[in-house]
């Protein structure tokens, strides 16, 4: 039997895929021991990323096929899932941790490896076509399995907020999001080259690396520019 297009990525992303899904991040709010300030490193400077992430998504509506499977689940992130409805969420779950005010978003608020995602993630809704968009974003979107899945039913140990955030991975637009990127690499993959499906597979990768940088960036507290000064 032949493999699926997907599994091919997720196979030619091996090592890095394993270093995604256990990462000490993951690893250690699974076993009750995620210092706070780590998950709040996360969150706030996942907020700016959000904003690129959906921008994304907004650029493929205009080069995925109309009236797609694809389009009508982007949509329904967009309106129901939309920046603003994410941040302010998100500042819910930091203000229980006592983290209060609005989080900052916009260029000047990336870390490093914040901002090489999103720029690689709007680079390829630009440049590339609605498979490569698809491909670049489903890694992102597999936090459904990674986050998702793994919590699923479980108590997780600690604040009360870990299990807010990873119960939002559990919801049914976030899921389709994920399936319908799937499925639109399958077919742009039956439709392209094999360079097309190359350049696929390279974005795919590129995400799930850039996935397990910034975790890293989260674990290890990295979240200052060279030349930046301690407060």
């Amino acid at each position: 039997m032949v493999d699926s297009f997907v599994e091919q990525c997720r196979r030619h992303a091996a090592g890095a895929w394993h270093a995604y899904q256990h990462h000490p991040w993951i690893e250690a709010m699974a076993e009750g021991s995620l210092p706070v300030e780590k998950f709040v490193s996360f969150q706030v400077n996942d907020a700016p990323y959000i904003s690129d992430l959906h921008r994304s998504l907004a650029l493929g509506l205009a080069k995925a096929p109309t009236g797609s499977s694809w389009s009508k689940a982007a949509a329904t992130v967009l309106d129901d899932v939309w920046v603003l409805g994410e941040i302010r969420a998100k500042e819910k779950i930091l203000a229980e941790l006592g983290v209060q005010g609005e989080l900052r978003i916009g260029p000047a608020a990336y870390i490093p490896a914040r901002e090489a995602y999103a720029n690689h993630l709007v680079r390829t809704a630009l440049e590339g076509s609605i498979g490569d968009i698809a491909s670049a974003l489903l890694p992102c979107a597999m936090f459904t399995e990674v986050i998702g899945r793994r919590f699923a039913g479980v108590s997780i140990d600690g604040p009360p907020a870990y299990q807010r955030w990873a119960d939002i991975y559990v919801q049914r637009a976030v899921h389709r999001m994920a399936q319908v990127h799937a499925e639109m690499m399958e077919t742009e993959a039956a439709r392209t080259d094999e360079a097309g499906r190359e350049r696929m597979k390279l974005l795919y990768l590129r995400s799930v690396q850039h996935q397990v940088d910034v975790f890293d960036a989260a674990w290890n507290l990295d979240v200052r520019w060279p030349g930046e000064g301690h407060e």
